[in-house]
């Protein structure tokens, strides 16, 4: 059977399309099963979803812009901002000894600051600053790519405004938010203040590293000098620190501070500010800055008096932020002399007396906690004007960074037998005379049912003397009649009001100095002798001046309150003269003192406080030695062997450039030559004799009888003077009186 032209069998499969279909019939079935859209609906798309996403994004810059605004620091502040200052104090001759600080600055107005450095930090800090409203979107740009193809941070975008609101109001948080608020202060501070403005407050802000803030407080600490004397180079180096203070500190990374420093030298080349030769002569200087460690602290104890008398009036702020001038009385030349004179003597007790523990053994220890205070032998030292009470050198220890303890001010000691002239002045105040003569015997006295049995420190006894020789030789038997004659309680009310202001007791043996006093009360009691009877008070300021110019306090010289007659005063002065003329610191005038002086030493039981307090007509000046807990100086330690060799060779030293004085005698004082065993006037058969001072009225009348009755015995004066000095035995016997 013949098959059908163009049929295939039934069986025979139709053959594979060796391509498949066109893709014209693709689309065209396509076409048919999806919807037709329309031109409008492509504009729709096309342009909607962009908008959408526009919106969405805006919505949440709006929602961030919001959050961020909330908390957003007001820029009006500025007006009325207050950067804290530099607190600065200065001693009497205005040379500057210490600086309190949170952030060491100066600011200066921007045009005393050199035009060069301020062009070259503008160029190479926001080129773009005087074009720009407070950000710069191509700077940053720029920094991103840059960022970028370094894989690291390299450059950053902000501006010198956006730099400004951050170091004002915000932190330095690495944060989207931080820049965010950053920005929009920058904005708001653009609208606020002229361009100018707005450098000068950055310049005067912005950190430098090592405590500084602000270009001219920069200067002062890696140059000491002030911005104006800095050379081309210095003032680039400083401009190139505020990228990275610690990372191109020219103390830590000195070739990363030059690199830096090149840069702003170019910049001021490439603007036309310089030409190549001062360009390559400023590349080619060596960077010499000012000694890293801060000026030495040569009075910290004397400082740190200060800070507290003006925290406890005006508060830390007046310190720390305030910025404010003051003008203490401190003699810094003075403090020098007595910080070395102190250090030399401890260091030769140390060396000779082969003390056990030395201050060289705590040299590279710091102690957090006073009672943890180093073991080593201390002093103190305070030096004040007899006339008006300025104090014009203090020591409070051996070091301030070991032990801020200031034992000049803070310290109770028992003053031994310095404290014998307020005896010695009330006895002379009520009746007593420098010629009176007394008894150095030995002596009990009955206190209740106890017996009281003082002692001298020789434990010898020289029999009759005058007071002057009393004082003179310290002899403490004599001390003690003379206190129990006149009464504890009245020796006690004359110490109070020549200037001691700790507690004390009126008891028999206060004479001996067993109370316990501050060096500074020492020091004030003393002037009052010194200014004849005038007490005074110490000072520590003359003045205090604002950083706007106005005295906040001052100082003035007064008199101060008569307390003594100028007659007693002199009178006990010149009795306190023999102590360094003839009595027990004459070691005084061997070290080559010669002024005119009085003073007292002072040594406690068992040798553990050595006292020397003295005062020309001009100064008065306390020492103490001695260590911080109780105990023995070395065997035989006294005043006049440890306190008053501090005392000579800074008394020597600062006086030297004074003209000589003396303590002036007042109307109502006579002369009379006396014989010092009996106190009589004196006649050619006394053994000895010497013109003493006597407030008239007082003065002896009769002459001595005694030695000119021992000659017609036959007797020599020799002998009768070697029976009189014999244990006081040719005087009196040992008894017992009733207190």
């Amino acid at each position: 059977m013949e098959q059908e032209k163009g049929h295939l069998p039934a069986t025979q499969a139709p053959p594979r399309l060796k391509h498949g279909p066109s893709k014209s019939r693709l689309r065209r079935g396509l076409s048919r099963n999806l919807p037709r859209i329309s031109r409008k609906g492509w504009l729709f798309f096309g342009l909607g979803v962009p908008a959408f996403i526009y919106a969405f994004l805006a919505g949440i810059g709006i929602v961030v812009l919001s959050v961020a605004k909330q908390d957003l620091p007001d820029p009006v502040s500025l007006q009325t901002y207050r950067p804290p200052l530099t607190t600065k104090v200065f001693d009497r001759n205005d040379s500057l000894i210490y600086e309190f600080y949170v952030e060491r600055r100066d600011p200066i107005p921007l045009d005393s600051m050199p035009v060069l450095m301020v062009d070259a930090f503008v160029t190479v800090e926001d080129k773009r600053f005087y074009r720009h409203w407070g950000v710069s979107f191509p700077d940053i740009f720029r920094a991103f790519l840059k960022n970028i193809a370094a894989g690291r941070i390299v450059e950053g975008g902000s501006t010198i405004t956006q730099q400004l609101a951050r170091n004002m109001f915000l932190t330095f948080e690495k944060s989207l938010m931080r820049k965010i608020k950053e920005a929009m202060l920058a904005v708001q501070l653009e609208k606020m203040y002229a361009k100018d403005e707005i450098l000068e407050m950055y310049l005067n802000q912005v950190y430098f590293g090592h405590g500084a803030y602000g270009v001219e407080a920069a200067a002062q600490r890696f140059f000491d000098k002030h911005l104006s004397e800095l050379s081309i180079d210095e003032f680039c180096l400083i401009a190139g620190l505020t990228r990275s203070p610690s990372h191109y500190s020219p103390y830590e990374h000195p070739e990363r501070a030059r690199i830096r420093r090149d840069r702003f030298i170019n910049a001021l080349y490439e603007m036309g500010k310089t030409d190549k030769k001062t360009r390559d002569k400023q590349i080619a200087a060596q960077i010499k800055l000012a000694p890293r460690r801060l000026p030495p602290d040569e009075a910290p104890y004397f400082v740190e008096e200060i800070r507290r008398y003006l925290e406890r009036k005006y508060g830390s702020g007046l310190i720390y932020r305030e910025g404010v001038y003051i003008y203490t009385t401190l003699d810094l030349g003075m403090q020098r002399v007595a910080n070395k004179a102190l250090e030399t003597q401890l260091l030769k007790i140390e060396s000779e007396k082969n003390l056990k523990v030395l201050k060289a053994d705590y040299d590279t220890v710091a102690f957090t906690d006073e009672s943890e205070a180093p073991k080593y032998l201390q002093a103190a030292l305070v030096t004040m004007d007899v006339h008006t009470g300025e104090v014009l050198a203090l020591v409070g220890g051996r070091d301030y960074k070991q032990s801020s303890f200031d034992r000049a001010v803070q310290a109770k000691r028992q003053p031994g037998s310095s404290f014998k002239p307020f005896v010695y002045t009330a006895a002379i105040d009520n009746g007593f005379t420098p010629g009176d003569v007394e008894f150095d015997a030995p002596v009990l006295v009955r206190t209740g049912r106890s017996l009281y049995a003082p002692a001298n420190w020789d434990r010898k006894f020289y029999g009759p003397m005058t007071l002057r020789e009393g004082l003179a030789q310290s002899r403490n038997l004599v001390a003690v009649r003379l206190t129990r004659y006149v009464g504890p309680e009245i020796v006690v009310e004359y110490a109070y009001k020549m200037g001691i202001t700790s507690p004390l007791k009126p008891v028999l043996s206060i004479g001996l100095g067993t109370v316990e006093v501050a060096p500074i009360e020492m020091a004030t009691a003393f002037c009052t002798l010194a200014n004849q009877g005038y007490r005074v008070e110490p000072v520590f300021i003359r003045r205090i001046i604002s950083r706007d110019g106005e005295i906040i306090e001052e100082w003035f010289p007064q008199q101060g309150e008569q307390v003594l007659s100028p007659q007693t005063s002199f009178l006990v002065t010149s009795m306190m003269q023999s102590v360094i003329n003839a009595g027990t610191a004459m070691g005084i005038r061997r070290r080559g003192f010669t002024r005119v002086a009085a003073g007292k030493t002072g040594t406690t039981d068992d040798f553990t406080d050595g006292w020397f307090v003295g005062f020309t007509p001009e100064i008065a000046c306390a020492v103490w030695v001695g260590f911080d807990r109780k105990q023995t100086i070395y065997r035989g330690a006294s005043g006049g062997s440890c306190a008053a060799p501090i005392w000579a060779a800074f008394m020597k030293a600062v006086t030297e450039s004074m003209p000589p004085s003396t303590f002036k005698m007042p109307e109502g004082i006579v002369t009379r030559t006396i014989c010092t065993l009996t106190g009589q006037l004196a006649t050619p058969d006394c053994p000895r004799s010497r013109t003493e001072y006597f407030l008239s009225g007082t003065d002896p009348t009769m002459y001595c009888q005694y030695h000119r009755l021992q000659k017609l015995r036959g007797g020599s004066r020799e002998q009768f003077y070697r029976l009189d000095r014999r244990n006081a035995g040719g005087f009196v016997q040992s008894n017992i009186v009733d207190y």
